[in-house]
């Protein structure tokens, strides 16, 4: 089947990529004990803002507040939950696109919901990536759950062992700094570590260093600078301020500056030990399975809010596993039921750790409303999976109705 996939993969265009999964796709969830799901109609579509007000710092810019949207899609008894970031610094948000871009799905059978979203998760679409993703992580968690099968299995994701967390630091105060890599001791996530650089050495050294003099030699420490490094005069001299950081304790760093593929490929030779984390050249899910070449980096990010199409999220993996490099699953520091869909992607995929994982503090409110997951945190900060239909979370409706800051029926 894997073999099959990769001349799959390799033989056909982006275009041709989208036609020609859906059908597969579409026919594996067709029928039932008899009936045909297709044919049911999206009934109900409900909206909650929930909203986060603790600073996260970026090389680029601050997040003062975020708002995001959680969804619940309905059709009669079965339903599907989905997250996005909406938006950011925005406390007054009022989610009117939005709106009017789910509303075009209510009343849709599946068929027509699945052929209307499929025609929009294509080169050039008019639609956000996060658009595409919400829709699609509602739909897919909404038809496993009508199938009874899990979102993985529909996904051909085979890999079921637990993945580990990865504790992320978005701020570039000392002190702050070191009190979370001590908090990621507390929760047992100090044995995957990543932190923000913000493209100054002396900066991002300091930062380094106090990581690695609260967590030791033995946790994997990553960085995420964003592309902020910009001064450097050739790649030799960017490959040399890398190295420096890998000398200190760095063992991977995504997005170090905005590079061509060429760049890429030319930079991971230079860095000996430093794995290089290709991000931005892997969106969306379409454009990274033409763009991704063997040596670019040896782990790929697959990044939540970005990649538009789980389905070819899932296509994404298996090429990076087809040229021998690894998968990780990134964050768009989610806090609400995408944590546990992307968990469970991270978990098919067999990816060497996952990002986006529920925060203490901006997961509190919707953790009080969690009835049930089907991903759990285990003890020595690995996340499990016990699969269930779709991505199998169960809340309380009425109580997060309460916590929201706004809630919509569409």
């Amino acid at each position: 089947m894997n073999k099959n996939r990769r001349g799959f993969i390799k033989n056909i265009s982006v275009l041709g990529l989208s036609t020609a999964i859906y059908p597969t796709f579409l026919s594996c969830i067709s029928k039932n004990s008899g009936a045909d799901y297709l044919n049911e109609k999206i009934t109900k579509i409900e909206l909650f803002r929930y909203d986060i007000n603790i600073p996260r710092y970026f090389s680029w810019g601050t997040w003062y507040n975020r708002q995001h949207l959680f969804m619940k899609i309905s059709s009669g008894q079965f339903y599907g939950w989905s997250e996005i970031p909406a938006t950011r610094n925005t406390p007054d948000f009022n989610p009117t696109e939005w709106v009017n871009y789910v509303k075009t799905y209510k009343g849709l059978s599946i068929r027509e919901a699945q052929n209307l979203l499929l025609s929009q998760q294509v080169p050039g679409t008019k639609k956000s990536l996060k658009e595409l993703e919400f829709i699609d992580m509602g739909l897919l968690d909404l038809v496993g759950r009508m199938q009874n099968k899990p979102a993985v299995e529909l996904l051909g994701l085979s890999h079921r062992k637990a993945v580990p967390g990865l504790y992320c630091i978005l701020d570039k105060d000392e002190k702050k700094v070191r009190e979370e890599a001590e908090n990621s001791i507390m929760q047992n996530l100090s044995h995957h570590m990543k932190f923000k650089m913000y493209g100054k050495r002396e900066v991002d050294l300091k930062l380094l260093n106090i990581i690695r003099d609260v967590l030791g030699d033995d946790a994997l420490v990553i960085s995420d600078v964003n592309k902020g490094y910009k001064d450097w005069k050739s790649l030799s001299e960017l490959g040399d301020l890398l190295n420096m950081f890998n000398d200190n304790g760095l063992d991977a760093i995504e997005d170090p500056a905005q590079l061509s593929t060429e760049e890429w490929i030319e930079l991971q030779t230079m860095t000996g030990k430093l794995d290089l984390i290709p991000d931005e050249p892997m969106r969306p899910a379409w454009q990274g399975i033409e763009t991704i070449t063997p040596g670019m980096g040896r782990i790929y990010n697959l990044h939540p809010s970005t990649m538009g199409s789980f389905t070819h999220t899932a296509l994404l993996a298996n090429k990076v596993q087809d040229i021998k490099a690894k998968v990780m699953i990134g964050d768009d520091s989610l806090v609400g039921p995408g944590c546990s869909a992307w968990q469970q992607i991270a978990i098919g995929t067999g990816a060497v750790w996952v990002e986006a994982i529920e925060k203490k503090e901006d997961s509190k409110n919707y953790m009080d409303c969690l009835i049930s997951s089907p991903t759990k945190k285990e003890a020595n900060g690995f996340y499990s999976l016990k699969p269930a239909p779709g991505f199998g979370l169960k809340l309380d409706t009425d109580r997060l109705k309460k916590i929201a800051a706004l809630y919509i029926e569409v």
